[in-house]
C-alpha cells in the first residue's frame, strides 16, 4: 500500500468536523512548498538568491523570535483549533 493510499485510508475514517482543518493544512503545505521552489535559487557553492519578500520574512521571523516568550505564543497558537479562536480581538 503506498503513502497515497494510506492517507486516503485515513482520511475515509477522519470525522467531518476535522475534514476542514485538514483540507486548509494541505493547501497550506502545497502554497509552502511552490513558494519555497520558486523563490529560493541556489547559485553556487554557498550562495542563495532569495526574493524579496522571502528576505522580509526571514527577517520577520527572526525579529518575532527575538521577542522573549513569542516562540512559545506562535506554538501555542498554530496548536489551537480554528474553531476555539475569537473573530474579535480583546486588546
Amino acid at each position: 500500500m503506498t503513502i497515497r493510499d494510506q492517507l486516503s485510508k485515513e482520511l475515509e475514517q477522519i470525522p467531518d468536523s476535522l475534514v476542514e482543518e485538514i483540507l486548509d493544512f494541505c493547501i497550506f503545505l502545497k502554497q509552502r512548498q511552490q513558494a519555497k521552489t520558486k523563490d529560493v535559487k541556489i547559485l553556487e557553492g554557498n550562495s542563495v538568491l532569495i526574493s524579496e519578500d522571502e528576505w522580509r520574512g526571514i527577517q520577520e521571523t527572526i525579529y518575532l523570535l527575538s521577542i522573549p516568550k513569542m516562540r512559545e505564543s506562535i506554538v501555542e497558537g498554530l496548536s489551537t483549533s480554528v474553531h476555539d479562536c475569537r473573530e474579535t480581538l480583546e486588546w
